[in-house]
């Protein structure tokens, strides 16, 4: 029963998630023709921040499964695309030049290399999101279940501990020289 369940949820946010990274790859390309880099406020979702807005996601659509699901593609388009940009903005900014020098066009390079890199922190991306939004609902049907009086509360707590660092390691992601980071 347990497994199923578990099993069910995490086909389904597979599922939501991919649909996402289409969409979020669509964007990263509309981007790169039209401005050259991905929007700032867009890439703020990282992990731990995403986690928390999806605490808050389980916390208020408890009973709107649809509605649910919509905000977990939206959840989940702004984490990959926050992935993927970063990515490509760290690869565009340290190899970019190396890369011109050899002959390559712009758009050569970012369809040539940032994306054949790009495709394993694609997977690293949908599945990572794929299985904390699973253990996530896990935790709020069981939490609720188990502890009825206090579901809210430590629910609350989680998300406020997920926010915390997720804007924490925001802030620090963005102090950080960018060309001594290695991906």
């Amino acid at each position: 029963m347990l497994i199923s369940e578990t099993l069910r949820i995490f086909f389904s946010t597979l599922l939501i998630a991919g649909l996402a990274t289409v969409l979020s790859v669509a964007s990263i390309f509309a981007f790169q023709r039209q401005i050259k880099k991905a929007n700032f406020l867009l890439l703020f979702m990282n992990v731990a921040f995403a986690s928390g807005v999806l605490f808050l996601c389980n916390i208020v659509f408890v009973r709107e499964n649809r509605l649910h699901n919509v905000i977990l593609f939206l959840i989940s388009y702004l984490y990959i695309y926050g992935s993927l940009g970063r990515h490509t903005s760290r690869y565009d900014d340290t190899f970019r030049m190396l890369f011109l020098s050899m002959g390559y066009t712009r758009q050569e390079f970012f369809k040539n290399y940032l994306l054949l890199q790009g495709k394993w922190k694609l997977v690293d991306c949908v599945f990572t999101f794929s299985a904390i939004a699973t253990a996530i609902k896990l935790m709020s049907v069981h939490f609720k279940y188990f502890y009825p009086g206090e579901w809210l509360q430590i629910m609350l707590l989680f998300m406020v501990i997920c926010m915390v660092v997720g804007i924490s390691r925001w802030f620090g992601d963005n102090s950080v020289n960018k060309l001594s980071k290695e991906e």
